[in-house]
């Protein structure tokens, strides 16, 4: 039986959660304008978005440092996305890189589902029996 006051974990997405999410990762983009590299920080700054968002939705997985290291990989899958885009291409619209964007939360998407079945894994092994 199930207890009243147990909370089911969510994984909804809102636009809420994409504007909070975009909101935190402010901080990227304004170190880029202070580099001088603003069309760069547009792009840490979605990316950024991008990973915060995903964390969002399996925050249940917190506990586990699968999660965590889920987390460093996928910023770290972010690099070469933020580092080759010529973001100075004035031609380069958000419609041309919403497939980029696509790719890019499968993968931080695809690293935390790894990342939730290891947890789990590792869960199993742990219970007596």
């Amino acid at each position: 039986m199930v207890a009243m006051n147990s909370k089911v974990p969510t994984r909804e997405l809102t636009s809420k959660s994409a504007y909070i999410a975009l909101l935190f990762a402010l901080p990227v983009l304004l170190i880029f304008v202070y580099l001088d590299k603003w069309e760069m920080g547009i792009g840490a700054w979605i990316c950024t978005g991008l990973v915060l968002l995903v964390v969002k939705s399996h925050w249940d997985l917190r506990q586990s440092p699968w999660f965590w290291l889920s987390i460093g990989v996928g910023f770290l899958l972010q690099v070469p996305i933020i580092l080759l885009s010529p973001w100075r291409n004035r031609g380069l619209t958000g419609i041309s890189l919403l497939p980029v964007a696509i790719v890019d939360y499968g993968l931080v998407y695809g690293c935390l589902k790894l990342a939730e079945k290891l947890a789990s894994r590792s869960e199993g092994s742990n219970s007596p029996g």
